[in-house]
């Protein structure tokens, strides 16, 4: 009998205590802590991210400034040589799309180079 006592006395104690235990605030503490704790670990992903992303950034664009550096120089000959072949894929380009036709790049290329008396 004294066992069934305490039992039920433990039981009614225990659920007195977290009845008690929430009635104070506390719990709302310990919400509140974590509330923050997520915060602040999503305040310092996302800084991290930003820290990272401004990184990448930097390396990208020191990666292009060296891939632009080291593209050879061409001549006045050879820049006007482009222009007047790039004027004339545009040209070729045109044509085809008032047609509806589609070729290949070389193709095309071949026939800038026809047009411009190179074939």
């Amino acid at each position: 009998m004294l066992s069934v006592t305490r039992i039920t006395a433990t039981r009614t104690l225990a659920s007195l205590s977290s009845r008690a235990f929430v009635a104070s605030g506390v719990h709302r503490n310990f919400s509140l802590a974590k509330d923050l704790t997520r915060k602040e670990k999503v305040e310092e992903d996302r800084y991290i991210r930003q820290i990272e992303h401004e990184a990448y950034l930097k390396r990208k664009a020191e990666k292009e400034a060296r891939a632009e550096a080291a593209k050879p120089k061409l001549s006045e000959a050879e820049i006007a040589a482009k222009e007047t072949n790039d004027i004339a894929v545009a040209e070729v380009f045109v044509i085809l799309s008032k047609t509806g036709d589609k070729i290949s790049d070389d193709a095309v290329n071949n026939l800038a180079d026809w047009k411009l008396g190179k074939i």
